[in-house]
């Protein structure tokens, strides 16, 4: 970890990254998915090796994000693996068709799932490399009032609670990077834009967007799009 404190980020000069849950699985998701692609796993390369290896990004994953990772992992991971075994399968059988009518093999496709291992390290290296924040009782009360008067990213008839607990964190850890005297860049991502954005053209919800300007955090709704707003 090359920044061991908020005060050591607050004076470190660097853009600070504030990745939900959902942005940080995405690194994992299935390529089969059309917003899986390069350019998001090269996105998040980039990010992994600002914050593990150069130190120009600096990175907090508070304790309720960390959770979440813990519980939905495994069932990510597996589909992940689910689903790129039958591309495989699918493949195989399709190029035996092929080669039953003359062609000769022309695919390799057994490595695609041997990369899954490799897309969870790119995750977890970002997450062993970054900060945490605890979730302490203030925080949980913010979140439940948050959700109760369905501020974002709370919406009607969803319980919303784990999600308004990871943005009220997010909050106090800006805040107190402000206090430190933090003045560089902080990036709040998360690809589950439907909590977040509304509108034609959608835009950050209003709510949510006055909080992030008083702090001067932005949003990204895609690992690229971090990367860009990170000035990577």
């Amino acid at each position: 970890m090359i920044f061991g404190s908020l005060e050591e980020l607050a004076v470190g000069g660097v853009p600070v990254f504030f990745p939900d849950t959902c942005i940080l699985l995405d690194i994992l998701r299935s390529p089969r998915r059309e917003n899986v692609d390069a350019s998001a796993v090269l996105a998040a390369t980039a990010i992994r090796n600002a914050v593990v290896q150069d130190g120009t990004v600096g990175c907090v994953v508070p304790e309720q994000v960390r959770l979440e990772l813990a519980e939905n992992l495994p069932n990510v991971r597996d589909d992940t693996d689910s689903a790129l075994r039958k591309l495989v399968s699918e493949m195989k059988r399709i190029d035996a068709w092929s080669v039953a009518l003359g062609q000769p093999s022309q695919t390799v496709v057994d490595h695609f799932r041997a990369r899954v291992p490799t897309a969870e390290q790119i995750m977890s290296d970002i997450v062993q490399a970054s900060l945490s924040h605890a979730t302490t009782p203030d925080i949980t009360n913010r979140g439940f009032t948050r959700m109760m008067q369905k501020r974002t990213p709370a919406k009607l008839g969803k319980d919303s609670t784990k999600d308004c607990v990871v943005v009220e964190s997010y909050l106090e850890v800006a805040s107190s990077l402000r206090a430190l005297g933090h003045t560089c860049d902080i990036v709040f991502a998360s690809s589950n834009v439907s909590d977040f954005v509304s509108g034609a053209p959608k835009k950050l919800n209003v709510d949510i967007s006055s909080e992030f300007d008083a702090l001067g955090v932005r949003f990204g709704r895609a690992l690229h799009e971090a990367k860009h707003l990170l000035n990577l």
